[in-house]
């Protein structure tokens, strides 16, 4: 008899669908269905199956979806229900193992389970993002980690975090990374590249960013730095890619209160398909973060053969190596400095792009998979859980 296995799909089609654990949830499914492991996979998510685009057709037509129902409601009466509600779909499905992916999991299961945790954000950073809901939804995480044969850490930093704050033992914590999809290469057709960068009013000379915008990127040190670099004569536009819509008006403030102007670029939501070409025009990827999970934009940028300049803080050291220039992310005129020396050194950049390329070459999502099947083979072999 073939071994079920269920997968968290979740983040197929809720908020985080294009975010980071959207792409993450997404590239690992396709990873675990081609190399298949001997298990019969079980997608479990919201509605009829992914939004359209999300996930791999080929990949989707080995996979058995599964629909969870939802209240819709998390809160202190609506949370535990939504728990229940998973769990019961989870056993009425036969599974053998369960795998935890987006947040809030539930620790209801009654089969054995993994759980990855991307991030504990709320807990290291506070402040605007430890609210009631995220307090609920955490609390029910910890739970399902504590329940969990293992728990899967994104990065070295993430590991350190659940020791610390959730004190989960280090025997029972996996550090499996994030792979860099097959569509991250350099782009090298200049027509395609122009096309490209045409579609999101773009020109050249340019730096790029992309990611959200909420407090922990840091988006207010990075564009004093770029001014710094303005003000020392430094050519370019700071291109800041991603939807906008929860900065509040805040972002716009702050390019005016700088003085930037037509100088900062807003194109909005970039198109996975189109990444690629943007990563492979820009000057450098900047990424001023003073928390990250993981930080894939970086591995991603480094496979395009785009030199990066990033924050020497979090797990962010630990995934580029010594592939990046790495800058303090609160110090404006360090960033500025890196910037300079990317837009101007030739020797400087091309050896940055030369390790980018090597670095990031490490990290495959076939590797992960891989891991992550040992995993699964531990925990139903009865070695852990």
């Amino acid at each position: 008899m073939v071994t079920r296995v269920g997968l968290d799909g979740r983040a197929l089609a809720n908020i985080n669908k294009n975010r980071g654990i959207g792409r993450y949830t997404a590239s690992l499914v396709e990873a675990l269905a081609t190399a298949r492991g001997g298990y019969e996979l079980v997608l479990f998510g919201y509605g009829d199956g992914p939004e359209p685009g999300l996930i791999d057709p080929v990949a989707m037509g080995t996979v058995e979806w599964r629909q969870i129902p939802s209240s819709g409601d998390i809160t202190f009466y609506g949370g535990p229900w939504n728990h229940l509600l998973y769990a019961r779909a989870v056993k009425e499905s036969g599974v053998a193992l369960f795998h935890g992916i987006d947040h809030n999991m539930t620790p209801l299961l009654k089969c054995r389970s993994i759980v990855t945790v991307h991030d504990l954000i709320p807990l290291v950073l506070r402040g605007p993002y430890l609210g009631p809901k995220s307090w609920l939804w955490l609390r029910a995480h910890r739970a399902a980690c504590g329940r969990a044969g293992l728990v899967v850490a994104v990065s070295e930093a993430t590991r350190e975090d659940l020791e610390r704050v959730w004190k989960i033992p280090r025997e029972k914590i996996a550090v499996v990374h994030e792979g860099v999809s097959e569509r991250y290469r350099p782009v090298e057709d200049e027509v395609l590249l122009e096309k490209t960068l045409g579609k999101y009013g773009i020109t050249r000379p340019y730096f790029l960013y992309l990611g959200g915008f909420d407090p922990r990127k840091n988006i207010g040190n990075m564009l004093l730095g770029f001014k710094r670099f303005r003000l020392s004569g430094g050519r370019g536009t700071m291109v800041l890619g991603g939807d906008t819509a929860g900065s509040m008006g805040y972002l716009e403030d702050a390019i005016t209160e700088f003085g930037l102007g037509e100088s900062v670029l807003l194109p909005g939501f970039i198109a996975d398909e189109d990444l690629p070409a943007l990563f492979s025009g820009a000057l450098a990827l900047v990424f001023m973060s003073i928390y990250e999970g993981f930080g894939l934009p970086v591995l991603e940028a480094m496979a395009c053969g785009t030199p990066v300049l990033a924050s020497n803080v979090s797990s962010i050291p630990w995934v580029a190596g010594d592939a990046a220039m790495l800058v303090d992310p609160l110090d404006p005129a360090a960033i500025a400095a890196g910037l300079e020396l990317l837009a101007g050194e030739v020797t400087a950049r091309s050896g940055l792009v030369r390790k980018g390329l090597a670095r990031s070459s490490l990290f495959t999502w076939e590797k992960a998979a891989g891991r992550v099947l040992d995993l699964y083979g531990l925990i139903l072999g009865g070695a852990a859980g």
